[in-house]
């Protein structure tokens, strides 16, 4: 009965706008032109919309696809975190993987601050570029010689050093974003690449080019 109800309803409510409008047209004779010109404008307005998504996207993607740009290095960054995490989880020492999460943690409000601070991204660079992969091999070789029983104690402590210096330097980094000052981290890093290199953590010979 009541779907009965609504159709009848239905039906009559859409006799009732055929009727105004056939009424309407009787007054108004340029109705249709009217109807014709809203649609007209409804039309331009799509394709302008549809336009400047597609301007959008294009610069957007060039912006991306510049290894030099701000969003660029902020992903390749996002990324090396997200490749951090996952090795830190196969740490099985608790200091050294309470060290990485405090590590990744401030490198992701780095991150965050960059986002809302782009102009700094250049000026962080040189961070981005030497210590987020640096930590990375690190992490690669002291997982890789846990797995295997030969991480000796004095390796063990020299990594808590070495993870120590870093998660220094990157609240040192944080800290300067909020003061607009240019960090120059270069003696820092020589620092410990050779350490990590003496301590067998880091090839010899492997360096991060664009850190320099």
């Amino acid at each position: 009965m009541n779907d009965n109800r609504s159709g009848i309803t239905g039906i009559l409510g859409l006799a009732g706008c055929v009727v105004l409008f056939l009424a309407a047209r009787q007054f108004i004779p340029s109705l249709g032109t009217i109807l014709l010109w809203i649609a007209g404008i409804a039309i331009l307005g799509m394709l302008v919309l549809i336009g400047l998504v597609i301007y959008f996207s294009v610069t957007g993607n060039r912006e991306n696809s510049d290894p030099n740009s701000p969003a660029a290095i902020l992903s390749k960054a996002r990324g090396e975190l997200m490749g951090l995490r996952r090795a830190q989880v196969k740490i099985r020492n608790r200091e050294t993987a309470s060290l990485c999460r405090e590590i990744i943690d401030i490198g992701e409000k780095i991150l965050s601050a960059l986002k809302q601070k782009p102009q700094a991204v250049h000026d962080a660079r040189q961070f981005l570029s030497y210590y987020l992969p640096t930590l990375g091999k690190i992490l690669a070789s002291y997982t890789r010689l846990e797995e295997s029983g030969a991480l000796t104690d004095e390796l063990q402590n020299s990594t808590v050093t070495h993870l120590g210096e870093i998660r220094k330097a990157m609240e040192k980094q944080y800290r300067c974003l909020f003061d607009d000052d240019k960090l120059d981290l270069t003696v820092d890093m020589e620092a410990l690449t050779l350490a990590c290199r003496r301590d067998g953590l880091l090839d010899d010979g492997e360096e991060n080019d664009d850190g320099k």
